[in-house]
């Protein structure tokens, strides 16, 4: 069977042929992973080929120049800093004895598209197979940008615009009754036969070439015989369009100071409307390693993850993230695993002595970053960018006891703008490190990041949960009630206690405190709660607050109604594809998924945003407070399919962001959850931010890349360390030295049986009584070190020995954490296990 579809891919591909996605992936066996010879990557460091004589110069700065080959449309970039080239195939990809047959074929492409044909079957475009081969695309160079075209697929015939076959009846009436000139009649008639048998009249295509095909055509235009007959025409007797499906694809270069700029413009591309696009590949070979090679691709998995070139996990899936999270508008079938968000829309890879970092600039809100290791299907290892264009969705049809399964698809896909802008590294800045340094240059230029100011104190983050919902029951008939947890005048209690015993920067994000509790009624306007002190009790609080140096950051959550929750309208709620309302139910830990047996809330459309935060930053403003906490606009992103209003993810991040803009001006003191990039520049603390990453078979480390990008610039924390999963102390404060972060506690007031019976066990470990000492003791030890580099970038990490850190910072402070049982010598320094050392030099 595996040589069958081998064959069938190599035809396939000789043939022009849009390619199924099941023939591609059969036609490699896994054995051929095994037997790798050895060959000598072109892309070597130590010594930059030469280029090949097919590929010419064609934009040129201080920085880069950019090559062409005119024959293969492929590109090579030349950093003039260290002589570098980067190429966007392997050079030596002929010689590649692992890829056969279509997969081969793809060393070739700068751009590959799926999508659904009318049968339901998943196909597959690229620039290469369906368009440079045929000749079809057209190059242009304007200015400091070089424009190529592809047309990909079988371009149609001229003569595919007049029917095969038309009825007896039509053609007498809409063809031959509306011609006045006999000569034209004779010409229409001898460009047509009639089919006695079947009363139709058939194109006759020997006769229907050069200036035959012209007069015909000319003809139909003068009598008004158009699109729309012709259509009638053909579907009477069920004619398929001629040639296969023709996709216009552009992609441009442009060389942007020290970084090479790709793009596609988005309103210029065009497919047929039967096409059901699903997703767009951009240079998946760019700048690919071979087997000979030393270095690692990093990926945007949770803080940052990197996999290790030729680490022969082949057994593992190949790595692919979406940006931002999961899509709530979108039906979550089956099991979900849990894996950390990737919060940052970059990529890159290290080689020896050299690398790059790719930013994705547009379309991030649909792209995921995709990454292999060599030895699956070819002998290369690669990173780079992927965008869902459009999405789907099964429905099963039943009617008796047969059933049969659909596929509905989004009605109208993302049209916007896709750009990846690659720079380039050399040497010592070659590096996870380096990679970090230039992300974080880039914020400061194009994103208005600003550092931190130098006597900034190391910051306490305190979540206090207000009140809660909880069931009670009258005469045994059940109702909801409110269960206070912390009122505010138990929160200055506790806000004392931690001053009392050395505890400073205190940032306190007030949870549940108006409309509700922490399931609180959709924010479109402001009640503060008044079973804890109404508003008269949170302005106190925010008076004292204000008096001893307190940030207060009330929390308010806008992309999701609650179960039980009001004030969102079914009109303001998302809608899936199939156009249910987008439900969320609450999830449960124990099944890795939704609970769909519990009452469920709704994720609001992007559309119903600047009216809700309009009302309720009216009301919020009359508080007087200066600091808000948002649960999920640095979280989240969620579309809207409602047909004939459908908001894809990149619209709903540009109405997330002008949300994020219009807050922060009457309210300059914003904090986040998550961290995803386009919130940040908004923002000036992150909570839950990615300490880790998901730990994915193919990759190999984890590393602190999202603090390293963001130390010294924003304050952030992880995790509530009072709610881990192993709750160890030691384990919490070796992370915040190698990361930077501050520490972080969620806590209440109230004893703890008031969370019994409520939906909120996992809070029972938050009594504040139990933690505010070793807290306390926390802060201090961590302090009294950090408090030194708070305000300084992170300039390089490392791993010295297995399990051993180092993190150095800008003035050249260098912390390294040994989390071994074990002491760890290093450089002649001893470090105990579980311990951390501090010096004015790293180690070597």
């Amino acid at each position: 069977m595996k040589k069958k579809l081998t064959i069938l891919a190599l035809v396939l591909m000789l043939a022009g042929a849009a390619v199924p996605q099941s023939a591609r992936l059969a036609a490699e066996p896994a054995s051929k992973a095994a037997a790798q010879p050895d060959l000598q990557q072109t892309q070597d460091t130590a010594a930059p080929p030469e280029l090949s004589a097919e590929l010419e110069a064609v934009l040129d700065n201080e920085y880069l120049t950019l090559y062409l080959n005119r024959a293969t449309t492929e590109i090579a970039v030349r950093d003039k800093a260290s002589g570098a080239l980067w190429y966007s195939n392997p050079q030596d990809r002929g010689e590649d004895a692992v890829a056969t047959g279509y997969n081969k074929s793809l060393l070739n492409v700068q751009a590959e598209l799926t999508y659904y044909d009318s049968k339901g079957n998943l196909m597959s475009y690229d620039n290469y197979t369906h368009s440079v081969q045929s000749g079809q695309f057209t190059v242009e160079q304007t200015g400091d940008s070089l424009s190529i075209v592809y047309t990909l697929g079988e371009v149609k015939s001229s003569i595919d615009a007049i029917p095969k076959y038309i009825s007896e009846e039509r053609f007498r009436t809409l063809i031959m009754d509306r011609i006045d000139n006999e000569r034209d009649k004779k010409e229409i008639d001898k460009r047509f036969r009639y089919d006695e048998k079947n009363k139709r009249y058939e194109r006759r295509d020997t006769s229907l070439k050069g200036v035959g095909l012209k007069k015909v055509t000319g003809i139909f235009g003068q009598i008004g015989y158009g699109e729309d007959q012709i259509a009638i025409d053909k579907a009477a007797y069920g004619e398929e369009e001629g040639g296969a499906a023709v996709v216009t694809l552009p992609l441009e270069y442009r060389l942007d100071g020290k970084r090479l700029r790709v793009s596609i413009p988005g309103d210029k591309v065009q497919y047929p409307e039967a096409m059901h696009i699903q997703t767009l590949s951009l240079l998946p070979f760019f700048g690919a390693s071979g087997t000979e090679d030393e270095g690692y691709s990093l990926v945007p998995d949770g803080s940052g993850s990197l996999i290790h070139f030729n680490n022969n996990k082949l057994y593992a899936t190949p790595y692919r993230t979406a940006l931002y999270g999961p899509d709530a508008a979108l039906r979550q079938l089956g099991q979900m695993q849990q894996e950390e968000t990737a919060r940052l829309p970059v990529f890159g890879m290290k080689y020896k002595d050299r690398g790059f970092l790719a930013v994705i600039e547009e379309g991030d809100a649909v792209a995921a970053v995709e990454a292999d290791v060599s030895g699956r299907l070819n002998q290369f290892n690669t990173v780079f960018s992927s965008y869902t264009l459009g999405s789907l969705e099964e429905v099963t049809l039943t009617n008796g006891w047969r059933s049969s399964t659909v596929k509905q698809f989004q009605s109208s896909v993302f049209s916007g703008d896709i750009a990846v802008a690659y720079s380039f590294l050399d040497r010592q800045e070659a590096s996870y490190s380096g990679m970090a340094g230039r992300y974080r240059d880039y914020l400061s230029e194009h994103k208005q990041l600003t550092r931190l100011e130098g006597d900034t104190e190391l910051p306490f983050y305190l979540e206090l949960i207000g009140g809660i919902p909880k069931k009670k029951f009258f005469l045994g008939i059940p109702y909801t009630a409110y269960e206070p947890l912390t009122s505010f005048k138990e929160a200055r209690t506790i806000l004392e206690q931690m001053q009392e015993k050395g505890i400073g920067g205190i940032k306190l994000r007030y949870t549940g405190w108006f409309n509700g509790g922490i399931s609180h009624d959709y924010p479109k306007s402001v009640s503060v709660d008044k079973k804890l002190g109404g508003a008269k009790g949170l302005k106190a609080l925010q008076a004292y607050a204000q008096e001893h140096g307190i940030g207060l950051y009330p929390d308010a959550t806008f992309l999701q109604s609650f179960p039980e929750a009001k004030g969102l309208k079914k009109s303001q709620a998302s809608r899936l594809i199939t156009g249910k309302l987008a439900q969320v139910y609450p999830y449960n830990l124990s099944l890795l998924k939704q609970d769909m047996k519990q009452p469920s809330g709704y994720v609001v459309s992007p559309g119903a945003l600047p009216a809700a935060v309009n009302g309720f930053l009216e009301d919020y403003e009359e508080l007087g407070l200066t600091g808000l906490s948002l649960r999920d606009f640095g979280a989240e992103l969620n579309s809207d399919f409602t047909d004939g209003k459908v908001m894809d993810r990149q619209q709903a991040e540009g109405v997330v962001t002008e949300q994020l803009e219009r807050m922060s001006g009457p309210v300059p003191e914003l904090m986040v959850e998550g961290g995803n990039a386009y919130a940040l520049p908004f923002a000036r603390h992150i909570v839950a931010a990615p300490m880790q990453s998901s730990g994915f078979n193919l990759t190999d480390e984890s590393v602190p890349f999202f603090q390293m990008v963001y130390h010294g610039y924003l304050q952030y924390a992880g995790t509530p360390w009072n709610m881990a999963d192993d709750q160890d102390a030691a384990l919490g404060l070796l992370k915040a030295l190698e990361t930077g972060s501050a520490p972080y506690y969620t806590w209440f007031y109230a004893d703890p049986s008031a969370i019994k019976m409520t939906g909120f066990d996992q809070l029972y470990s938050a009594d504040y009584r139990s933690w505010i000492d070793q807290a306390a003791k926390q802060y201090q030890e961590l302090s009294s070190v950090l408090r030194k580099v708070h305000a300084q970038p992170i300039t390089e990490h490392m791993e010295l020995a297995p399990g051993v850190f180092q993190t150095v910072f800008e003035a050249g402070t260098a912390i390294v954490v040994n989390y071994n049982d074990t002491p760890v010598s290093i450089g002649g320094v001893t470090i105990d296990g579980r311990n951390y050392w501090v010096g004015g030099e790293k180690l070597q």
